[in-house]
């Protein structure tokens, strides 16, 4: 007899969808009863930002009069319905938003799971297949749904009911919009193969948000002529077997590797002439800067220097001297006053950073099955070392890892581990984080020692997830 989870997994995907937006609209309903209420609100203060920008603009004024107003324009024009219509309508935009992120997840594993499985098929048609037409007919018949179908809906799920992403749009936070741009742009690479509009989108992304510039070379190299399968498959096209006793090696992980001459790592010079680009690669390029130079030509006539300062310029020089979870919190503490920081104190913030930006980038951009993977480990990076780091960022990573399950081998004591070792890791930052902002008490030193144990949390937690990552296998849900 199936578990109730399993009958649960079984449902048709749209009565989650109706299921998820109706939770949505609740909070929302409850939140203006929380706000009414209590003297702490629910709403995000930064929704009443949002609302006066939009009102700004409504009155055809510069929506950056509103103080602290630092996002594009774009945010309050589609805010203008608060203004005209009701104020509760960009949370309600917010969470539509939610489920339009959820059903390109849906999608997009579908496509790679589908796509994975004619590789597969192409390696080995007798042994490698993943599920044979008559399987996925007798699954449909007793169960409704295929295996690809029940791993797509799961990754769909995880995003649907994830009570941070769902508590974070119906408070008014416009996180979701950038989230969707970026699944946008992985859809539109990978399933419809446009390059110029994938290029359009991920310009806008970076416009709404400056965080996915990071995934521009993983999107560059996913299009080069050169990108492969697995690290076998790329071996076999570029180097000739090799003769004698050491010909070919076999690993754990079923790729194939030769000898110790041609090792594993992305620093290749071959890698240099990927930076070539290639009919495709040009596409995107010209895509990205296309959308990206419009926006910005056409808000900097609009609102001028005002503009570039609020919604770039700030992000890049942003220091929060008080508390966040980063781990260079204190270091920007300490350094409040001093106006001439030294060069090597920044080459030294964001060098590790960088380095592991490219390494991930090539690594994973140049592998066709993985770049969703690239985009997940980029953006885990970005989070744990930005120099600023609040719980919105958060939702940077939930976007993306509902994407990558499908091909993590991973126990699931070993996820609850991991996801508890992180709520612990966070939950120790926030005790001295409290006494130091409600209690008034010295604990900068003691929320810097939780700062750094929840940097190494996250570093664990990535160094797991990259060890049980396997391109060659699919995790079976269950």
């Amino acid at each position: 007899m199936p578990s109730l989870w399993h009958r649960f997994k079984l449902v048709d995907f749209r009565y989650h969808l109706l299921l998820s937006f109706l939770i949505h609209l609740a909070l929302i309903h409850y939140g203006r009863y929380h706000d009414e209420s209590y003297p702490v609100p629910f709403t995000d203060v930064d929704y009443k930002v949002f609302t006066d920008a939009a009102r700004y603009v409504a009155n055809f004024e510069s929506p950056y009069k509103r103080d602290t107003y630092r996002y594009t324009p774009l945010v309050a024009y589609l805010l203008l319905p608060n203004v005209l219509l009701c104020d509760y309508f960009g949370k309600l935009l917010f969470s539509a938003v939610n489920i339009v992120v959820a059903l390109l997840i849906r999608e997009i594993v579908r496509h790679n799971l589908h796509e994975f499985e004619r590789y597969r098929q192409s390696c080995d048609v007798n042994k490698l297949q993943i599920v044979d037409d008559r399987s996925i007919k007798r699954r449909r018949k007793k169960h409704g749904k295929s295996d690809v179908d029940i791993s797509a809906d799961f990754a769909m799920i995880l995003s649907l009911y994830n009570p941070m992403t769902i508590a974070i749009a119906t408070r008014g936070n416009c996180d979701s919009i950038a989230g969707v741009l970026v699944l946008a742009t992985l859809y539109v690479v990978q399933i419809w193969k446009n390059s110029f509009v994938a290029g359009i989108l991920h310009g806008v992304a970076v416009h709404v948000r400056l965080y996915p510039i990071a995934f521009s070379l993983a999107l560059f190299m996913h299009l080069s002529e050169f990108a492969f399968y697995s690290h076998s498959h790329r071996l076999s096209a570029v180097v000739k077997p090799a003769k004698g006793k050491n010909k070919k090696i076999q690993l754990k992980g079923g790729e194939n590797a030769l000898d110790s001459s041609c090792r594993r790592t992305v620093f290749k010079l071959e890698y240099l002439y990927y930076l070539i680009p290639n009919r495709e690669q040009f596409k995107l390029v010209v895509g990205c800067i296309t959308s990206l130079s419009t926006l910005i030509g056409a808000f900097y006539l609009l609102y001028g220097e005002k503009f570039l300062h609020e919604t770039y310029v700030y992000h890049l020089t942003r220091k929060d001297t008080r508390h966040n979870f980063s781990m260079y919190f204190y270091l920007q503490y300490l350094t409040a006053g001093i106006k001439n920081v030294g060069f090597w104190q920044n080459l030294l913030t964001i060098l590790p950073q960088v380095i592991l930006l490219l390494v991930f980038s090539v690594r994973y951009g140049l592998n066709r099955l993985s770049l969703n993977f690239a985009f997940l480990a980029l953006t885990i990076v970005m989070v744990a070392y930005n120099t600023v780091l609040t719980s919105q960022y958060f939702v940077w990573i939930l976007v993306i890892l509902p994407l990558c399950v499908w091909q993590i081998q991973m126990s699931k004591k070993s996820a609850l581990f991991l996801v508890t070792i992180w709520f612990i890791a966070q939950a120790a930052w926030l005790l001295p984080a409290y006494f130091l902002e409600f209690q008034g008490h010295n604990t900068f030193m003691f929320v810097w020692v939780q700062s750094i144990s929840f940097f190494c949390a996250n570093m664990a937690i990535l160094g797991r997830i990259i060890k049980c990552y396997m391109v060659g296998k699919v995790q079976k849900v269950s």
